[in-house]
Order: C-alpha cells, then sequence, then structure tokens
C-alpha cells in the first residue's frame, strides 16, 4: 500500500472510531514531525493529546449546555469592592469545590442585584468545568414543573432532573410565595439531594426567618432549611445592587453630556 493509501487508510478508522480530531490533525502533525525528526512514541503522543483536548471541550460544552446556566460568569469578575460584605477568601477557598465533594450547602442571601446569583452561577460553572454535571433553575421554575409532573405522572422521573446533578442552583427563593403543593415539590428536592449528599446552592432576597411566610408553614419551611443549612456556607450580601450602580452611571453619563457646552442644540420639532 502506498503511503497516501496509508493515510487514507488511517484518516477511514480514526473516523470509524469516533477519533474526529485526530482524524483531522494526524497528517499535519506527521509532516511536522518529520521537519522536526520526533520520534514516533512523540508524534502519537501529540496526535492523542489533540483528540484528548477536542474531547474534553466537546463534554464541556455538552455539559454547560444541559445545565442552562442564564450566562457565563467566573469568582475573577466580581468586583469585591463593590461587595465588602462579601468574604474574597472564602468565595476563593469555594472555587477549590472542596465543597461539591463534601456536600457543602451554599445561601447566597441578599436584596435584588447585589450578586447572589453570579457567585452562584460562577461557583457552579467551576464546578462543571471540573468535570461535575452542574444545572440551573429558579425556584418558581422548579416547583411548577414538578406539579405539573406529578400531574401527568412522570413526578419521580422529572424529580431527578433536580436531584441528580453534582450541583444545583436554584436562584430567587422568595420572589414568589409558594402554594403547598410548591413548597412540597421544594421539600422533595432538598431532601433528596441532602439524603445524597450533593450540594444545593440558593440565592434568595429574603431572610431565613422569614421562609416559613414564604413556604406558607413554618415546620415545611424548618425542614427545608434544616436540610439546606446544615454544614452550609452562608453568605449574608448587605452591599447595595449591580443594576442601580449602573443606571446610576448611565443617568449621570445622560446628565453630563446635557451639560456640555460644545454639543449642538437639538432643533424643535415640527407641528
Amino acid at each position: 500500500m502506498t503511503e497516501t493509501g496509508i493515510y487514507e487508510q488511517l484518516k477511514a478508522d480514526l473516523g470509524y472510531l469516533q477519533l474526529g480530531r485526530a482524524a483531522e490533525c494526524f497528517a499535519t502533525l506527521a509532516e511536522q514531525a518529520r521537519e522536526q525528526q520526533w520520534s514516533h512514541v512523540a508524534y502519537l503522543a501529540r496526535v492523542m493529546a489533540e483528540q484528548t483536548s477536542a474531547t474534553v471541550n466537546r463534554r464541556l460544552a455538552a455539559r454547560l449546555r444541559y445545565a442552562r446556566f442564564p450566562y457565563r460568569r467566573t469568582i475573577e469578575e466580581f468586583d469585591f469592592d463593590f461587595q465588602p460584605s462579601v468574604d474574597r477568601k472564602l468565595v476563593e477557598d469555594l472555587g477549590a469545590l472542596r465543597f461539591v465533594a463534601e456536600g457543602r450547602s451554599i445561601a447566597l442571601l441578599g436584596q435584588p442585584g447585589c450578586g447572589k446569583t453570579h457567585l452562584a452561577v460562577a461557583l457552579a460553572i467551576r464546578a462543571v468545568e471540573a468535570g461535575y454535571r452542574g444545572y440551573f433553575t429558579t425556584a418558581d421554575e422548579m416547583v411548577h414543573a414538578l406539579a405539573r409532573a406529578r400531574i401527568e405522572g412522570n413526578f419521580a422521573s422529572k424529580l431527578r432532573t433536580y436531584t441528580a446533578p453534582s450541583v444545583l442552583v436554584i436562584d430567587d427563593v422568595g420572589l414568589l410565595p409558594m402554594e403547598r403543593e410548591a413548597a412540597s415539590c421544594f421539600f422533595h428536592v432538598v431532601s433528596q439531594r441532602y439524603d445524597k449528599g450533593v450540594p444545593t446552592l440558593v440565592t434568595s432576597n429574603r431572610s431565613l426567618p422569614s421562609w416559613g411566610e414564604l413556604f406558607g408553614d413554618d415546620v415545611v419551611a424548618a425542614a427545608i432549611l434544616d436540610r439546606i443549612l446544615h454544614r452550609a456556607v452562608v453568605f449574608n450580601i448587605r452591599g447595595p445592587s449591580w443594576r442601580m450602580r449602573e443606571h446610576q452611571a448611565l443617568a449621570e453619563a445622560a446628565r453630563t453630556a446635557d451639560d456640555d457646552p460644545s454639543r449642538p442644540e437639538r432643533s424643535p420639532r415640527g407641528r
């Protein structure tokens, strides 16, 4: 068989084995190997490294799609100077992901716009990048999906959507009040995740003592809090809103533009 024929056979075999990146790059790397006089082992290592990198990236992309994060955020992007009540060292320590292995949940409390969701998503994305499965939902979306599943007779299957991932983010707990059925669904998620020893990250604009009012039942609220808070890390973020800061910055920029004497006056509208 000619060298060209060998390359074609190799390419076909790599494609059959679903080693797509190796099939794409092996010929180019072979030319580079000849020029730089790589050993056969070094050449093989480079081809496999390319394939491994492509596989890792493809699997990460799949996990991120599954997780349904509303946006990509990182710990490094969080402005700790703007929110000094957030312990930077504690957040960075959580970024090492020991909380996942230890099954330690995280509760982020504070007014709307203070960065709760940013931190929850950033930590969950860090876990997904490390190979864990993550999932994002709002509290309202989750309990409505489970209540509908209970009516349709597939509650157990739908429940696994929220109990199977290694890291679950439940956003905006307390934004909307819950009926008894919704509170029951919420409890099932928290209880099963607690029993499995997997962490739940919750964000809420409600203080913990007011959760009894939120769930409409002090006993249910106590049971939920008992499971979430056992060995949990709790952040009480007392700073201002990011969105309000941006709004004020835009308003200030508009005022500055209006006061600029070099700006041409607008012509009055015709009647």
